[in-house]
Parts: C-alpha cells; structure tokens; sequence
C-alpha cells in the first residue's frame, strides 16, 4: 500500500500534467469505485495535484475536488500525444491497452489527456466533494509527520495518551499519518526505540528522538521516490529507490546498521516487525 512518500510522489509528478487541463468527461466502470454526480465537476479545470496523509486530491477551478484513495492494489495512469506516465500497483496494466479489465474511471481531459483509475481488488476509491466533504476526509486522519504543526510536544503528549505498543502507535493513521510499515521499523531502528514499548513509557527525550527519526525516514522516502516493496511504481513508471537505503525491514539476520547484531522479525500488529533485540531498548 502507498503510503506518504510514495502518494506525495505520485502528487508531485502527475500536478504538471494535468494542472490547467479541463475535465471534459468522466466514465465510471465500476460504481463501487466512484462516488459522487459526474455532472458536478465536468467543465472544470485542473488547479492542482496535491496529497494529505495518503489522499491523493485534484483540486478543481468550481470549489469541487476529487479524492483519490488507492488503497492496496489502485494504479494512476495519465496518458497524452507525448506521455504515459502512472503510480501505484505495477499490475500488466501499465503495458497492456487502456482502459483495461481492471480500470475503473476514465477522466478525459480537454485538449488532450486521460487518466485512468485501475483497481485490482477494488478497495481503492474516486469521490467528488466540495470543501466540506475535503475536510471531513482530512480529518479522519491525524496530523502528517513530517508537519511542522505535529511538535514535539504534540507528539509526546500523543504517545503518553496509550499504552499500545509504541510501533502500533505510529502505525496508527487516526493518531499520525504517513508512517508506513517500513518506515516505521527503520524509524524505531534509527531511534534505537523497541517496537513493543509501552507509548507512553517513552521519555520526553525518546520521544523527541523518534519523531525526529520518523520525519528523516519518511523525508528520505520521498526523496528516493518511495520504495518499491508493497508494489509501489512512481508516476513515471519508475520504481522508487528507498528500497537501496532500507535500514532493518525485510533484513532479518543482516546485521543492524547501529550494532551489527542480527536483525529479527517477529509478528505484531498482523503484520511483520524488524527490528534489533540488542540495541533497541
């Protein structure tokens, strides 16, 4: 799943392709996929492309705005005269003709250009919304961490508020957004911080110490274009590059990076926790 660096990439290259181009038809091929009435944003010119937590936005010049939630398996794929580019899953439909088995909207741009929301599994979603609905979105999440309104005396009083463990913690959308299962282990690892730590035993310092580290990793994700484990392509059909400069996740038995002692993995939270017994207390 695309987690923040990998949608703010996506944001960031597909914002100068569409931006000024005008919305001149929408195809829905899967209801489930699409909410909202099509006739409210036909017409309507691209503003810009931006994200919030993993919400991919297009904002439009009548006050409406459409959502993009790609969830686990959903693909963005821009095709003009001179480009193809797309982000998300790197299913065949990247190679194979568009629309394909698994598109689900079609947006026709004016003069030229359509994207395309293919969806395998057909969790992600498409929705039209006004300011309000753009709002009552955002709100579902918390504050982005890499945002400089997160403090650290936000984030210590966050993780004081739980005794889940402190990697469930950050894991957790409804508190902090953006922190995904592999920069979560790097971040922990960086910080020196154990997974399975009560949140609210963290020190001040400790805490201070992991939000920075948290907003290093995520900070470096972006700028390697996200990684490609979770079958995540940037928008121009090239795979991230964090993948190269991953610390612990998906290396057990490597040595860690701040200790050399084996690097293990244990389940938690449903999912798997890499992580170093020895230096992360």
């Amino acid at each position: 799943m695309p987690e923040l660096p990998e949608v703010e990439t996506i944001a960031r290259r597909l914002d100068p392709l569409v931006t000024g181009r005008r919305l001149d038809k929408v195809k829905v091929l899967r209801e489930k996929s699409f909410q909202g009435e099509v006739s409210e944003v036909i017409g309507a010119t691209v503003k810009r492309v931006w994200r919030r937590a993993k919400l991919l936005v297009i904002d439009l010049d009548n006050g409406k705005h459409l959502l993009t939630h790609l969830k686990m398996t959903g693909q963005l794929i821009f095709v003009d005269k001179k480009a193809k580019v797309g982000g998300g899953h790197p299913t065949k439909d990247w190679l194979d003709q568009l629309p394909g088995k698994h598109t689900r909207v079609v947006l026709k741009f004016f003069p030229s250009g359509t994207l395309f929301f293919n969806d395998m599994r057909v969790f992600g979603w498409m929705k039209i919304g006004d300011d309000r609905v753009l709002v009552q979105e955002i709100n579902k999440y918390g504050p982005d961490i890499i945002d400089p309104k997160l403090t650290p005396k936000h984030f210590y009083q966050l993780l004081q508020s739980s005794r889940r463990a402190v990697k469930l913690i950050i894991l957790d959308s409804h508190k902090v957004a953006g922190v995904g299962n592999i920069y979560a282990c790097d971040s922990l690892n960086l910080a020196k911080i154990s997974p399975f730590r009560p949140a609210n035993s963290l020190t001040q310092e400790e805490s201070q110490r992991l939000l920075k580290s948290l907003r290093q990793v995520v900070n470096l994700g972006i700028k390697h274009q996200g990684a490609t484990i979770s079958n995540y392509m940037t928008a121009d059909g090239v795979k991230g590059g964090y993948q190269d400069i991953i610390r612990v996740y998906g290396k057990e038995g490597l040595p860690c990076p701040n200790c050399g002692a084996p690097i293990v993995k244990t389940k938690q939270g449903g999912r798997g926790t890499y992580w170093c017994e020895k230096c992360q207390k």
